[in-house]
C-alpha cells in the first residue's frame, strides 16, 4: 500500500510540472524556467524523508523487541504518513504562489498610484509565497524530531533510513529558510515578518541539533 501511495503523489507532481518521469522533472528543475524551483524540490525532499522514517517505523512496529516503544512508533508512522501526503501538495502550491508573485512584479509603475498598487500587490503575493515554505518548514521540523526518535527507539538496522529521513528533512528545511528570507524582505506587514523570522530562527536551532544527531550516528 505504501508504495502505491508514494507512486501516486510522485505521478501527481510529475503531471503538475509537465514531466513524464522523475528524470524529466529533474531536467525541468535544472532548466531556466521559473517552475519547478527550490520550493518544489524541498517539498519532494520532505516527502521522501517522511517516507523513509515511516518505513523505519514499519520494520519495528509489531515486534516484541520494540514493544515498549510501540505506541510512540505508531504515532510517528501515522504523522509521517500525513506529512508525506501534505508535502507534495505544498510543492505544487509553491509554483502557484510564485507565479502570483511574478505577475505582481510585472504590474505597471508609470504613476505614483500604479507604483503604490504594485508595491501592495507584491507584498500580498510575497506573504502568500512565504506562507508555503513556512508551513513546509514546520513539517520538516516535525520530521527531524520524529526521525530522531525512531532512530533511537526503532530497529537499529534501519538507522540509515530514519536518520537519512532526518537528513532529507534538514536539507528541505534549509531551502525553506532561504525562500522565507527572500520573501519576507518584500512584505509590508511587520507582525507577519516578525513571526516568520521567529519560526525561521527556531528552525535554525533544530537544524543544529539534527546535524549533531546525524554526525553521532555516522
Amino acid at each position: 500500500m505504501r508504495s502505491r501511495v508514494a507512486t501516486a503523489w510522485i505521478e501527481r507532481i510529475l503531471t503538475e510540472f509537465g514531466a513524464a518521469t522523475i528524470e524529466d522533472f529533474v531536467g525541468r528543475l535544472a532548466s531556466n524556467t521559473s517552475t519547478p524551483g527550490g520550493g518544489a524540490a524541498a517539498g519532494l525532499a520532505a516527502a521522501l524523508g517522511a517516507a523513509m522514517i515511516e518505513m523505519a517505523c514499519g520494520f519495528a512496529i509489531g515486534k516484541k523487541r520494540y514493544a515498549s516503544a510501540e505506541e510512540e512508533l505508531r504515532a510517528a508512522s501515522d504523522r509521517c504518513t500525513e506529512i508525506r501526503k501534505r508535502a507534495p501538495e505544498l510543492a505544487e502550491l509553491d509554483a502557484v504562489v510564485y507565479q502570483r508573485l511574478a505577475e505582481a512584479f510585472k504590474r505597471p509603475r508609470h504613476s505614483d498610484l500604479e507604483r503604490e498598487s504594485r508595491t501592495a500587490a507584491i507584498s500580498d503575493a510575497a506573504k502568500a509565497a512565504a506562507a508555503v515554505p513556512l508551513e513546509l518548514a514546520d513539517l520538516c521540523r516535525e520530521l527531524i524530531d520524529l526521525g530522531t526518535v525512531v532512530a533511537a527507539k526503532g530497529d537499529p538496522n534501519l538507522i540509515g533510513d530514519s536518520a537519512g529521513g532526518v537528513g532529507l528533512a534538514s536539507g528541505a528545511l534549509r531551502v525553506c529558510r532561504l525562500n522565507i528570507k527572500s520573501n519576507v524582505s518584500l512584505i509590508d506587514d511587520d507582525d507577519f515578518v516578525a513571526s516568520a523570522e521567529r519560526r525561521s530562527e527556531k528552525a535554525a536551532r533544530i537544524l543544529e541539533a539534527a546535524d549533531r544527531a546525524i554526525e553521532g550516528y555516522l
